[in-house]
């Protein structure tokens, strides 16, 4: 019984509902659309033992760290994130401060493998491409100097994204719809109560 009279109230005041969704849904259109889109691409790579270390003459010593390879593949994983690898990359491809300083630089291994996937986020879609594949050119050439027990080579490479990652107009729409229709129902609500 209270729920049809919630609805009678709700249905008197249906305009205050309407006003609030349109209200909440140019709102939402506005803020998306004067929000810097964020582009996102990735590269991955492989990690395995170098030749070298597989030889007939070193067999047993590289079947002894291959126990250990996940932890390489972290170590380099992280190595692709460093300010090092960032600062190589970017005077590789001539990037002034500003540009470096937009591009978000993330890398994981992924579950159960080793490979490795190096992402990049940033506002140009070119430049976040290009960046990546740099990220990983010059993660293998900081790796190249090490120990030489692993390597890092390119399973694929970074493509240019086609549409943003960011702003999401799909969902902002959502989430609008439904602020907008739990305000207007509030506001409605709250303004027949001086009815009853």
């Amino acid at each position: 019984m209270e729920i049809k009279i919630f609805l009678r109230l709700l249905l008197k005041r249906w305009w205050i509902i309407l006003l609030s969704l349109v209200v909440i849904l140019v709102g939402t259109i506005i803020f998306t659309i004067y929000q810097t889109p964020i582009y996102s691409t990735s590269a991955t790579y492989v990690v395995s033992p170098s030749p070298e270390i597989l030889n007939g003459t070193s067999f047993l010593s590289g079947l002894s760290v291959l126990g250990g390879q996940p932890t390489v593949a972290n170590t380099y994983a992280s190595i692709a994130t460093s300010l090092t690898v960032k600062q190589k990359a970017s005077e590789a491809l001539g990037l002034n401060s500003a540009q470096t300083n937009d591009l978000i630089v993330h890398s994981r291994v992924q579950n159960g493998t080793n490979v490795i996937e190096i992402s990049v986020e940033g506002t140009n879609p070119l430049l976040v491409q290009a960046f990546a594949n740099k990220i990983g050119d010059s993660t293998i050439e900081y790796i190249g100097d090490l120990s030489g027990v692993y390597e890092m080579k390119v399973l694929d490479s970074a493509k240019s994204p086609d549409s943003p990652i960011r702003p999401n107009m799909k969902l902002n729409l959502a989430i609008g719809i439904f602020l907008g229709l739990v305000l207007g129902g509030g506001l409605a609500f709250l303004t027949s109560l001086n009815e009853y």
